[in-house]
């Protein structure tokens, strides 16, 4: 029972962690998870794979930094550093064929990429994102807390029903529960003749005559 209680919270645990753990990443250190959609950057960062992207420092204008640009129409892209001329970046995909037509400044950067996921828990982050997950998720949350394990234990009166030793009886006590008048109705050869049957009369004649006889 106990090693299924421990893997019940455990299961909480890692669910919970899935849950929040992206949004409390990017509120104490500033990085978004962001999904590659594009194939640009594979083989370095593959379709569906997971960049975490930092704020972008001034180190980060670079030669060879992955960098994140932003476009007018709020589109992003991650891209490398080629070179750097006059304050303005030439970048590259490095799946692409030919560098970018445009070039970028530092202020156009969104951010740099920090770190990778890649699949298959890229695949079970980026689903666990998506609303309907996360309410199904909270739900199973909900039902592995409240989910009652083993038999219930009964009433305090039957444990102890349960423990108290039952008494057996023999034969002889229940001779001893007999009154005190079938104790005196109860004979032994020692008292009785056995071959010959008496009345209380013959017993109080005899009983007169030996009186008699002493005096």
């Amino acid at each position: 029972m106990r090693i299924l209680s421990l893997i019940r919270w455990g299961v909480v645990a890692a669910l919970l962690a899935l849950l929040i753990a992206p949004a409390t990443v990017a509120l104490l250190t500033g990085t978004q998870l962001v999904v590659v959609n594009g194939k640009s950057m594979s083989p370095t960062y593959d379709f569906g794979d997971i960049v975490l992207i930092g704020p972008a420092r001034e180190s980060d204008f670079a030669p060879d930094h992955v960098v994140t640009v932003g476009r007018p129409n709020g589109e992003m892209y991650t891209h490398r550093i080629i070179s750097i001329s006059d304050g303005k970046a030439q970048l590259k995909g490095d799946g692409n064929a030919v560098e970018d037509p445009d070039t970028v400044t530092f202020d156009q950067l969104v951010g740099a990429v920090r770190g990778h996921i890649g699949s298959p828990l890229a695949d079970v982050l980026a689903y666990a994102q998506s609303f309907p997950a996360r309410i199904s998720l909270a739900v199973f949350v909900l039902a592995l807390v409240l989910l009652p394990l083993g038999s219930r234990r009964g009433s305090p009166r039957d444990q102890d029903d349960e423990h108290t030793p039952s008494i057996a009886h023999s034969p002889t006590d229940d001779t001893s529960a007999l009154s005190t008048d079938d104790d005196l109705s109860i004979f032994t050869p020692a008292d009785s003749d056995a071959s010959t049957p008496h009345d209380s009369g013959d017993i109080g004649v005899r009983a007169s005559r030996r009186n008699l006889q002493q005096w």
